[in-house]
């Protein structure tokens, strides 16, 4: 007799959004719009002729039905999480050359890299750290991770996120300032990278007059966010760059505001290429961990509030 099941992708809408308790969080690990997790879900109460979710006006709660069936289905999706692993195993290693901006690579992507390795064991990853577009129809590259607007010629380039913008220090450096206001900048070393043109930006976007943004240290590729954290100055960073080091304390927000880039991160591919199984597996894999570090400082932000709210310098 054969199984009655449900549609999978109704189950790991459900699963994703009772595990995360957010519909939008779901929606971020499995790549699909919030409106897709909420129609799947749907159809899954009406298949199974249960509702599975409380709607309220904070969110959405599981009911008694909801929680029972999640706390059996998450188990079964591991088990085929691991099976899957095991199998791909066995098989012939795959090799995927990316190349990435070193700045992306030291500080985000080389740490989490063990979490690939394990869940995809029979890809060997091949990293190149370099600011240097490579020319993928050469076979310099098969996927690369950058920074920009995302208008390069002759590639396929994905958005994987947003970057905001704001001013870092190291908690040494701001011991006994007391509460800092952005006009305070000007008592302060600013430290740029490779040009000084987004202090500029920053200051203006925040309406903070009074602050010569040209001056300051000028450095390559991530060097001005290090010498924020051996307490050199303040830099300018991003949420990817900066969240670990945020958590870890060896920087601080002293202010609230964020400048939105218009640059984004992006995994870009030679253009009209199919993507292969590897570098699916990469893409999926990169756009997981980088919503995953967009939400620990969506909740860094809220855990931790800073010193005192960005204001305009002549407020």
């Amino acid at each position: 007799m054969g199984r009655r099941l449900p549609s999978l992708n109704a189950l790991k809408a459900f699963e994703a959004a009772a595990r995360l308790e957010s519909f939008t969080d779901a929606a971020t690990e499995l790549f699909v719009t919030h409106a897709a997790i909420s129609r799947h879900i749907r159809d899954l109460e009406e298949w199974l002729g249960t509702q599975l979710f409380i709607r309220t006006g904070r969110g959405v709660d599981l009911t008694d039905a909801g929680q029972r069936y999640v706390s059996r289905l998450t188990p079964l999706f591991d088990q085929i999480a691991d099976a899957t692993r095991e199998a791909a195993a066995v098989g012939d290693v795959r090799q995927l050359k990316v190349t990435v901006e070193p700045s992306i690579a030291s500080r985000w992507l080389v740490p989490r890299l063990g979490r690939f390795n394990e869940l995809h064991p029979d890809i060997e990853l091949s990293i190149d750290p370099t600011n240097e577009l490579a020319d993928f129809r050469a076979g310099e590259a098969d996927v690369g991770i950058r920074y920009g607007a995302g208008n390069w010629d002759d590639v396929d380039a994905m958005k994987l996120t947003d970057a905001v913008i704001f001013p870092v220090a190291a908690p040494s450096l701001l011991k006994g300032a007391g509460k800092l206001k952005p006009a305070d900048l000007a008592h302060y070393n600013l430290l740029h990278e490779s040009r000084k043109q987004w202090w500029a930006d920053w200051l203006a976007a925040a309406g903070v007059t009074g602050v010569e943004d040209w001056r300051g240290t000028v450095f390559q590729n991530h060097l001005a966010i290090e010498a924020a954290e051996a307490g050199q100055g303040f830099a300018l960073s991003d949420q990817i760059l900066c969240t670990d080091s945020l958590l870890e304390g060896w920087l601080v927000r002293p202010f609230t505001f964020d400048m939105k880039d218009h640059w984004h991160y992006w995994i870009v591919r030679a253009k009209g290429i199919k993507e292969t199984a590897p570098a699916r597996a990469f893409r999926e894999w990169l756009m997981a961990e980088m919503a995953d570090t967009n939400r620990k400082f969506t909740g860094l932000i809220a855990q931790r509030q800073p010193a005192v709210a960005a204001k305009p310098a002549n407020a």
